[in-house]
């Protein structure tokens, strides 16, 4: 249902006589025998192999290619090899002056303009977004951006000040949101908040949420477990028209919160928050990750255990804690050599063992990760959780969505199709189209070194 809102948003940022179209790979591959005279790239970090050979195979053919995000940010000095230019800092501010310099001719490498204000932020460009790729997606809105907690793996730690936006601006773009219609109007007037953390700020939530009441409208957000503690706040974001939340939940291991630095998840009162929740109506969806500092073999074998002792709930990921270049658990790692040899961008997937974890070897997480996705997205764990949650309220939409949401946590175990994997970083190929495309460019996979450090703009020139 959530698709990277990046493209509307760059896309809201380009003069208006621009043609314009979106590509997300999630939903169609992007058409080789097409010519653009500029392209635009924004992708996660294991995708880089795969973006850099696009941008190869557009550049010789006289197109102009350009990198943004978090990655492209970090390694803009090897990105510059690859593009035509980097952004390294926020669009708003800089994609409008990289357009002009491109049809005068003057293109820079890097374009690194400080962010401005959240009210720059421009509307999506909703008419842009193809519903028929995607019968499940919704449209998105950003109400913040950032997060202000400082989880040592979180990309946003020390990078991005946490930022909200003024809620009429919010409520403009809600208001001309084109909807998603299929699905017998199952979707319809129903939308995401595409922010890392919509409860950032509780006061400001609370704010947004009545201004919503009158909107009549469905949304779902991703919080923090401290906003769920907050039983009032989750009953007018319930009333608001909130009916989905996803919370990075993480670890049901006090000493895994700590090794994490998220002290906002407070697991006492876990069992109350979650039935709490569900009673007014809205769906939970949780993430857990393995391998941190404070996971153990012990812990990690029982983990089972404590999702029968809660009568399981959905889980919509889970994960291995990887350690991103730039954030503090990378500095951790690489100053106490413990960053797997050959690890590279595309093992970076969150999916991939990266980093030697205190207690546990790197064949122990694999392991244990992949019996896990088995054991948690098993189908009686899930009718057991359906059972235990279905009559706890009667809003409209509740069931039915329970029972779509709970399905979803199957989709953990997709990333066991692939029986050639290890999980374990250097050990695995990359996809076989980039492979045969890398080789034919005469690229190697980018190589993550403890050395990698922020590649700051002012160290190209």
């Amino acid at each position: 249902m959530m698709q990277p809102a990046a493209p509307e948003l760059l896309a809201a940022l380009c003069p208006p006589a621009a043609e314009v179209e979106l590509y997300n790979e999630k939903e169609r591959d992007v058409p080789l025998d097409r010519h653009w005279d500029l392209v635009l790239f924004s992708y996660l970090d294991p995708f880089y192999d795969h973006t850099r050979v696009l941008s190869e195979i557009f550049r010789r053919r006289g197109m102009t290619t350009v990198a943004g995000g978090r990655h492209a940010r970090q390694f803009a000095r090897d990105c510059t090899r690859w593009f035509d230019a980097v952004v390294t800092a926020e669009p708003e501010a800089n994609l409008s002056g990289l357009i002009a310099d491109f049809e005068r001719g003057r293109l820079r490498k890097i374009y690194d303009l400080p962010a401005g204000s959240p009210s720059a932020i421009p509307p999506y460009r909703y008419d842009l977004v193809d519903f028929r790729t995607n019968r499940f997606r919704s449209p998105t809105v950003e109400a913040s951006r950032g997060c202000p907690f400082a989880c040592n793996f979180c990309v946003l730690t020390g990078r991005e000040p946490y930022v909200y936006r003024p809620i009429d601006d919010v409520l403009r773009d809600i208001r001309g949101m084109r909807w998603n219609r299929g699905l017998h109007g199952l979707l319809h007037r129903a939308f995401m908040f595409y922010d890392n953390n919509l409860g950032g700020s509780p006061r400001h939530l609370r704010a947004l949420c009545e201004a919503l009441l009158p909107l009549k409208t469905t949304w779902g957000c991703s919080v923090t477990f401290n906003v769920l503690e907050d039983h009032e706040l989750v009953r007018l974001m319930a009333r608001a028209g909130c009916g989905f939340i996803y919370t990075g939940l993480e670890s049901l291991n006090a000493r895994s919160i700590e090794s994490m630095n998220k002290r906002q998840n407070r697991l006492r009162h876990l069992d109350a928050v979650i039935r709490r929740t569900y009673a007014e109506g809205i769906l939970l969806s949780f993430g857990l990750v393995i391998g941190s500092d404070g996971d153990t073999n012990e812990y990690l074998v029982r983990l089972p255990d404590y999702l029968s002792d809660l009568k399981f709930f959905a889980i919509t990921f889970l994960g291995i804690l990887c350690p991103y270049p730039g954030t503090p658990l990378f500095a951790t790692v690489a100053r106490e050599g413990r960053l797997l040899p050959g690890t590279t961008a595309r093992d970076l997937d969150t999916y991939t063992v990266c980093h030697r974890a205190r207690h546990l070897d790197p064949t122990e997480v694999a392991e244990h990760y992949q019996r896990l996705c088995r054991s948690v997205a098993r189908l009686p764990n899930l009718v057991r959780h359906c059972a235990d949650k279905f009559f706890l309220s009667d809003r409209r939409g509740y069931k039915p969505g329970l029972v779509v949401a709970s399905l979803e946590a199957r989709s953990i175990t997709h990333n066991l199709r692939n029986p050639e994997r290890t999980y374990i970083a250097g050990r695995d190929g990359i996809e076989a189209w980039d492979a045969e495309q890398m080789r034919t460019l005469g690229m190697e996979p980018q190589r993550i070194e403890a050395t990698a450090a922020c590649d700051a703009a002012t160290a190209i020139g």
